[in-house]
């Protein structure tokens, strides 16, 4: 998405040359298949693993408690995680420096400013909330203490998985003139019913 919107801001008399139904498709098909390899890696490594516990730190169960409950050498998992936090690290840096290149060609003129932020600005600021939340909870996960701030482990945990449904539809709906029309009249409503 990032790329796509690179390309549209950056080099929009372009878009249809370079963003073409078959890269598209190229670009689908990559991604669907290194998650599919990526799971059933994950899913083979962790299967192999004997379990010595049952008590799981987190409100869900990840494949990374489930490592930690294994009796034997978890090497290969280690690497392997670090491989995929590696992998996934490069990931979020090239959609940094889209987002960088797509700010820089935004602060030339007020029309590409309104364009960025109606177009730009709610899935940076979406990403931003799955990068920090999704950061946290690795790390947490991998190299926290399991006795201090379960509530705060809990909601963050739980914050990547709850907090951008939410967001997204608050944010592109707020952009729709009859719900934000909508929801501005109920709030005034409650207002004037609580005086």
């Amino acid at each position: 998405m990032a790329y796509d919107r690179y390309i549209a801001i950056c080099k929009p008399l372009n878009y249809h040359s370079i963003i073409t139904p078959r890269k598209v498709m190229k670009l689908l098909v990559f991604t669907w298949l290194s998650s599919i390899c990526e799971s059933a890696g994950v899913a083979a490594l962790v299967a192999r693993l004997p379990l010595c516990g049952f008590n799981i730190e987190k409100i869900y169960c990840t494949a990374w408690a489930v490592v930690k409950l294994s009796c034997v050498d978890t090497t290969i998992n280690n690497i392997y995680g670090y491989i995929l936090m590696f992998y996934h690290s490069c990931q979020s840096v090239l959609v940094v420096i889209s987002y960088i290149y797509i700010v820089r060609a935004c602060v030339r003129s007020p029309k590409e400013r309104s364009k960025f932020m109606q177009t730009c600005l709610p899935h940076l600021i979406s990403l931003s909330n799955f990068f920090i939340a999704l950061g946290f909870d690795l790390f947490n996960t991998r190299y926290g203490s399991t006795s201090r701030m379960q509530a705060l482990r809990n909601f963050m945990s739980l914050d990547y998985l709850i907090v951008p449904p939410l967001l997204n539809s608050l944010i592109y709906g707020l952009r729709l003139n009859q719900i934000r029309r909508r929801i501005f009249r109920v709030c005034i409503q409650k207002i004037h019913a609580l005086k």
